[in-house]
């Protein structure tokens, strides 16, 4: 197995205005790694810094240990296509197709023909007469076909109804289990998309939130609820769980805070007659995005 994807001190700049500041990241080679955040968090911009569509200000990305751009046969090795992604104005979707495995050695025809079919692509229409939902569709092809090793789906969902979604889950696990690679997948539909997940990274204005396995940051966000007073003197007294988020509605307070309990947290949570419950993945990354909070 590879050694995967290394972030060393990436930062990206235009002008005045830092979109990724000093990030340090590993995504493992052979998993599906969600990336996570709100609009604007870095997350295309971290994917075409990976991909080499753009360059760093300051910072390099290590292909299995190695400086992008030492070796020409690397960009064989990556697939970023994106929704919005420019074509020759005369190309038709079967051009992109037939043109498609020349840049990718381990081309899959049969699995982009079944897409092809399941999402009912037009082989003879124009690519910039497809709707929306057809250009995500035309990208998913292109980038679960490519086989690449290192794969980036941005928000691949786009104008794609549920049964379409649906499809697209189906055929990335089908995809991924014929031949294990590394996948890296943004997206805005958290807890629709998590089973798909083997871990998780969650940008914040532009620096890395949290990094980790899915199991664990599922577990991760608590809510809390209960009388104020009782409320905010518990987390006085707890400060290992700060507050993220909090919503106060007349005597009544609710937070997201981290978890887990211990024990003996959970008792005195009880005897403050507050009550804990689990926070999906979604809230702990919207949590996230509210507050300034970086979970080491």
């Amino acid at each position: 197995m590879t050694a995967g994807i290394s972030v060393i001190g990436l930062t990206k700049t235009y002008g005045d205005h830092t979109v990724l500041d000093d990030l340090h990241l590993t995504f493992e080679a052979g998993k599906i790694h969600g990336l996570l955040g709100a609009n604007g968090t870095g997350k295309t911009t971290l994917m075409s810094l990976m991909s080499r569509h753009t360059f760093p200000t300051r910072g390099s990305v290590l292909l299995d240990d190695r400086e992008f751009g030492e070796d020409p046969r690397q960009a064989q090795r990556l697939c970023f296509v994106r929704e919005n992604q420019l074509y020759n104005d005369a190309f038709k979707v079967r051009d992109v197709l037939r043109i498609a495995p020349d840049f990718y050695p381990k081309w899959d025809a049969a699995t982009t023909t079944r897409l092809v079919d399941r999402f009912r692509l037009p082989p003879a229409t124009v690519v910039k007469k497809l709707s929306r939902g057809q250009r995500s569709a035309l990208a998913i092809v292109l980038a679960l076909g490519s086989r690449a090793d290192f794969t980036f789906l941005d928000e691949p969902y786009l104008g794609l109804d549920p049964g379409a979604r649906e499809t697209f889950y189906e055929e990335l696990i089908r995809s991924y289990g014929a031949q294990p690679r590394t996948i890296i997948m943004s997206t805005h539909l958290v807890d629709e998309a998590a089973p798909l997940l083997e871990e998780v990274v969650v940008l914040n204005q532009g620096r890395v939130a949290l990094q980790a396995p899915l199991e664990e940051a599922e577990a991760l966000a608590l809510t809390l609820s209960g009388p104020t007073t009782s409320l905010d003197r518990w987390l006085q007294e707890h400060p290992d769980h700060p507050s993220l988020t909090r919503r106060t509605l007349g005597p009544t307070a609710t937070v997201t805070t981290l978890g887990p309990l211990s024990d003996a947290e959970s008792a005195s949570a009880n005897q403050a007659q507050l009550r804990v419950t689990s926070t999906s993945l979604q809230g702990l990354v919207a949590a996230l995005g509210n507050s300034n909070h970086e979970v080491a």
